[in-house]
Formats: structure tokens, C-alpha cells, sequence
């Protein structure tokens, strides 16, 4: 019975501990706009946005039958709030859907960020900006031991007083 609450225990504590990190292609949109001859969507994950490694996605769009427009040349540039300037191009070898065109990005600090995405396509170029709130890192997992320990040791408590009940009861019964 105790090694079985402790394999539950410790089972669960796997479950609720274990946060699998994904950076895929999509996330959370953040501007969709008709600019141009492009309808330009940005995408960022992960969700909710936080200071280190970060996936910015860009599908650029037709704007006449919105059809995704594979051969652009897109630029993505972020700035934080103090200065803090962050560049690269996003690429379709870079994201997972190819429809997209991905730059994973890390981002230093947390705070407000603005970013600008400049898309080329033949002789059309246009850009396009927006912003985003960044917060800062999660704390590790090392610092909420406490709180993850603390169900197993409840547990721990109650099945060896369980126990000191049944070996009471045992011993009252055996002495009459």
C-alpha cells in the first residue's frame, strides 16, 4: 500500500513537473495586415512570450487571391523599449510549415518590444510594424522543489500513521 501511494505520488510529480518546449511554426498572432500587394500575419511562440529563445513566423500572402507568396526576401527586426536591437531574415528552410517564413530570435531582456518585417517579392516591397510585451524568464523548476515535494511528503506522513494505527490495533487486540 505505501509503495503504491509513493509510485502514484511520484508518477504524478513526473506529470505535473515535466513542460515539454516547442517551437514550432504558428504560436500566438500578433498582426495580420493588408498592406501593399501582401497580406503580411505574424506569428510568435512561444506562448506567452518570454526573454530568451523566441520563433518569429511570417506567411506573406497575395493580397488580390491570397495565396501564399513563396519566393520573398523577409527581414525581421525587434527592438526593446531601452534600446536593445535584434536582426535576422526569416527563411522557409528556418520553419517547419513551408508556407511560412521563420527567424529564431533571442530576445535578451524582457519589456515591450516593436518589431518591423520587410518583405520583397519582385519589384513590391513594403513593411510592416507591430509590438509585443516580452516577460521576463520563468524561474527553473529547481526553485518550486517545495512546492512539488510537499504532496509526496503528505502522503509519507499519512501512510506511516496509517501504519502506527494498524500496529496499535494489532497490539490491543493480541493483549486482551
Amino acid at each position: 500500500m505505501i509503495r503504491s501511494c509513493l509510485v502514484l505520488s511520484a508518477v504524478i510529480a513526473a506529470f505535473v513537473t515535466y513542460t515539454p518546449h516547442s517551437y514550432a511554426d504558428g504560436g500566438t498572432l500578433q498582426l495580420r495586415r493588408e498592406t501593399g500587394p501582401f497580406v503580411i500575419t505574424v506569428f510568435t511562440a512561444p506562448a506567452p512570450m518570454t526573454a530568451g529563445p523566441i520563433d518569429l513566423s511570417v506567411m506573406v500572402q497575395s493580397r488580390e487571391n491570397l495565396a501564399p507568396l513563396l519566393d520573398a526576401d523577409v527581414d525581421v527586426r525587434l527592438r526593446s523599449a531601452n534600446g536593445t536591437e535584434v536582426a535576422a531574415s526569416a527563411t522557409r528552410v528556418n520553419a517547419q510549415n513551408k508556407l511560412l517564413y521563420a527567424a529564431p530570435l533571442l530576445l535578451p531582456a524582457s519589456g515591450n518590444w516593436t518589431f518591423e518585417i520587410d518583405v520583397k517579392a519582385g519589384t513590391a516591397r513594403t513593411t510592416v510594424s507591430g509590438d509585443f510585451h516580452v516577460e521576463s524568464q520563468p524561474r527553473p523548476l529547481s526553485a518550486y522543489w517545495g512546492y512539488i515535494a510537499f504532496p509526496a511528503v503528505m502522503i509519507l506522513i499519512f501512510a506511516m500513521r496509517e501504519r502506527l494505527v494498524r500496529n496499535r490495533s494489532a497490539l490491543e487486540v493480541s493483549a486482551k
